[in-house]
């Protein structure tokens, strides 16, 4: 498939149906069979204007023009060897006529056999060196080649000196221009043909492909609507057009003139009607885009890019089964070289569908291919830190995502402090605390966290390691302004403080703490136990009983 995002297909199709436009005149030039393949060829039909040109050579088998112009036209529809064929048929018909020594040496340029070309163009010009038909026909074929443009160029000028006003002619004179890259004489040229038959399309839609060679997009438009305007059935002039408005993000309108194109043509490229459901597609037109992706994934040289499209079509209809069905076929189709990206549209995908274990894992895969996501890691991080409790899980991706931030987050070292603690790994969830509290030394969330990480490696409170951020979470949450935020903290601060003055035997000390905590009337387990120490305070010893005399 052509690149996708390379918007507008440039110059290469100047030379299709504008240059069966060109057909030369010839004193038969009326003829209704060569007026109605030109016809069609305009309309991209280029299968049909053989089969008409193919009758009529069958009708009128001793009019060897008709044969030039059938030769031509199987040019266009891509059969050289055909071509070639009936232009010695029609030489045989009869060998005065030039035309078909024109096409013979048509055939030799795209053979790149210049002298043999050079041969056969002699032997056309044998026949009158005045005759215009001749001279286009000879001039078209030598524009193929670099080395015989110039010889080109000489026979126009002849043939303009003979017929000012023929229209293709100035056509003709406009390619070589164009190959020559004078861009100025170029567009004249065109103009003139324009003038001389305002009822074609061709003058503008080829004035259109050489103003976007400079990205004059407004003057590409512009043209591309008049051709339209001059000619509605000018396939190619809507095609154009759907890649323009593709190239501006105008979703709706490249799918309205691609279906109009694709209407027209019986040769379509084998990217066409892709690039209509993609068009589709980007008009958020899922339903028509779905019927067209799907018609494409039957085929059995189907493109992994067009079941890529057509999953994420079906997505964006809500069809998540079916889309995951080709999501799944695309990757499939891939095989080893399935991207990161695909993974992570995968994950999108069955998260949608509430499939988070499986999400979980594509995005897993996706990491592996490329860990400079930093959403998807957090993704991760949320999964297996908050639903699964994961924290091993957690803590690496944690991990990678602090490598992956070109400015680490506070929370990441939070999380991985947590995680951290939750596998009891104390010394490596005080250093991710300690990080937290660096970034956010004025809220005490770091603070309690830090102090339960210390206590967890101090459980009989004799070194007192919770002391410090104890005291700093009381000192902050009491400057809060809603104590109600706090409270929770705030008796876990004083309980512990309680505590450990009660083990250093600072009784009264202790007796404060564990009141404070009372006040702010704590529940449950937490009650009893500071219930349980005012209790053990507030008791006298027993007094020890003398003992009795014998």
């Amino acid at each position: 498939m052509k690149n996708l995002f390379i918007p507008v297909k440039q110059f290469g199709k100047v030379g299709i149906a504008a240059a069966f436009g060109l057909m030369v005149s010839t004193s038969f030039a009326q003829d209704p069979e060569i007026k109605n393949a030109e016809r069609l060829t305009d309309q991209d039909k280029k299968k049909q204007a053989v089969n008409v040109l193919q009758k009529a050579t069958e009708t009128y088998p001793t009019a060897p023009h008709l044969f030039y112009h059938l030769g031509q036209a199987q040019l266009l529809a891509g059969d050289q060897a055909g071509a070639k064929a009936t232009f010695d048929k029609g030489i045989a018909a009869n060998p005065k006529e030039p035309l078909n020594y024109a096409g013979q040496g048509h055939i030799f340029v795209l053979e790149k056999k210049v002298p043999q070309a050079r041969a056969s163009f002699d032997k056309a010009l044998s026949f009158g060196k005045k005759n215009v038909a001749t001279l286009q026909a000879i001039a078209k074929a030598e524009l193929g080649d670099k080395a015989l443009s110039k010889d080109a160029f000489t026979l126009l000028q002849k043939a303009k000196e003979i017929n000012p006003n023929d229209f293709k002619t100035a056509l003709l004179l406009g390619d070589y221009y164009l190959s020559e890259n004078q861009g100025g004489s170029c567009a004249s040229a065109y103009e003139d043909a324009e003038t001389l038959n305002p009822s074609s399309g061709i003058p503008l839609y080829k004035h259109a492909m050489l103003f976007m060679r400079t990205k004059n997009i407004p003057v590409v438009e512009e043209d591309l609507q008049k051709a339209i305007k001059a000619d509605p059935e000018f396939a190619l002039a809507h095609k154009e057009l759907g890649e323009l408005y593709y190239m501006k993000k105008d979703g709706p309108k490249a799918a309205k003139h691609y279906q109009i194109y694709l209407g027209l043509t019986d040769s379509p490229e084998k990217d066409d009607r892709f690039r209509y459901a993609f068009f589709l597609f980007m008009a958020k037109d899922y339903t028509k885009a779905n019927e067209e992706f799907k018609l494409l994934s039957t085929k059995p040289d189907v493109t992994p890019m067009t079941l890529r499209f057509y999953a994420k079509s079906l997505t964006e209809s809500g069809n998540l089964a079916e889309a995951q069905k080709i999501f799944e076929s695309y990757m499939s189709t891939k095989k080893d070289s399935v991207k990161a990206v695909d993974f992570s549209n995968y994950a999108d995908l069955l998260q949608k569908q509430g499939k988070d274990s499986l999400a979980a894992n594509a995005i897993e895969k996706s990491i592996s291919l490329d860990v400079n996501q930093p959403i998807l890691l957090q993704t991760l991080i949320d999964y297996y830190f908050t639903k699964k409790r994961n924290y091993a899980k957690a803590m690496e991706f944690t991990t990678k995502a602090i490598k992956v931030r070109k400015k680490p987050f506070s929370n990441d070292f939070f999380t991985l402090g947590r995680a951290n603690y939750f596998l009891h790994k104390y010394p490596q969830a005080d250093s991710a605390f300690g990080k937290f509290i660096e970034l956010q030394p004025k809220i005490a969330l770091g603070y309690i966290w830090a102090a339960r990480s210390k206590s967890a490696q101090d459980t009989l409170l004799t070194e007192g390691l919770a002391k410090p951020f104890y005291e700093k979470v009381i000192e902050i949450d009491l400057a809060a302004t809603d104590p109600s935020t706090v409270k929770k903290d705030l008796i876990d601060s004083y309980s512990y403080m309680g505590s450990y003055h009660l083990t250093k035997q600072e009784i009264p000390v202790a007796k404060g703490y564990f009141e404070k905590a009372l006040a702010l009337s704590p529940e449950g387990a937490v009650k009893e136990r500071i219930d349980a120490a005012l209790k053990l305070i507030n008791t006298p010893p027993p007094q020890q009983q003398k003992p009795r005399k014998k």
